[in-house]
């Protein structure tokens, strides 16, 4: 059930030995993690951002074990996603499900129009705004307003819905943390991704799910009854997660109590 306003998830650290009785009942685990604000620290910039090499060995710990899927599922572009994390035993989607190794989402052409006469308007009536600036990410394009101040995010979010109502059977956007992302209507986000991940695993997997922002809720809605994890501050924050975390260090901690059970 969502979280009420006000209140919130649950540590999934103080939470870790009903999750970790969860996780032994399982021989076969599906480990799922976004990255932004996840695995690592938010910044300004997707670019300025780096993996610490402590994240690599965790996570290339997990994913060694024949037994443990680890996915990482982000908005970011498969080949800038890969080339950041760069360990080989974790398998890679990029923006929000619509890319995987060998395989890219299938446009429609009148989406995939739509998409590009919408990146040029947001480039012409967005750009420009305070704060704002525009991302192209090929099958996608992103909105980012971290440096906008409050009434300039406002005004950008008006200006966006405005624009985009022309292509609102072609186009929809996921609201992340301080970024609206656009993407094709083929490209639904990462519940469906997810759903599509697991179709082939065993009914008794053991799923967790770690996320940041608006664009992990339709996983966490499709994973209800599995370890589902908002990260970041959860105060007044309406959610899906049964369990939260404060942020990437602390996800890291629970990740490393994960991999301890493996040996």
């Amino acid at each position: 059930m969502p979280q009420r306003s006000g209140s919130g998830p649950r540590s999934a650290l103080q939470a870790w030995p009903e999750i970790r009785e969860r996780l032994r009942a399982n021989r076969r685990w599906a480990v799922f993690l976004d990255f932004d604000g996840t695995l690592v620290k938010l910044q300004s910039r997707p670019d300025d951002v780096s993996v610490p090499l402590g994240v690599k060995r965790v996570l290339q710990r997990l994913a060694r074990n024949a037994n443990v899927l680890v996915a990482i599922v982000s908005g970011r572009r498969l080949q800038n996603l890969r080339g950041l994390v760069g360990v080989e035993s974790v398998r890679y989607f990029g923006l929000h499900g619509g890319e995987q190794e060998g395989e890219t989402a299938s446009v429609s052409p009148e989406s995939a129009l739509a998409l590009e006469d919408a990146k040029q308007a947001a480039h012409r009536d967005l750009g420009a705004m305070p704060g704002i600036w525009i991302e192209d990410k090929g099958l996608a394009f992103s909105v980012h307003h971290r440096d906008a101040n409050a009434s300039e995010s406002k005004s950008a979010g008006a200006a966006l819905a405005g624009l985009l109502a022309p292509w609102e059977k072609s186009l929809h956007v996921l609201h992340g943390s301080r970024v609206w992302e656009v993407l094709p209507k083929e490209i639904p986000g990462k519940g469906a991704a997810v759903e599509q991940i697991l179709s082939g695993f065993p009914a008794d997997t053991a799923v967790m799910y770690a996320g940041d922002d608006g664009t992990d809720e339709p996983a966490f809605a499709v994973l209800e009854s599995q370890v589902t994890i908002r990260v970041g501050a959860t105060r007044n924050t309406r959610t899906r997660a049964r369990y939260c975390l404060p942020g990437p260090p602390y996800v890291m901690r629970f990740l490393e109590r994960m991999e301890r059970e493996l040996r």
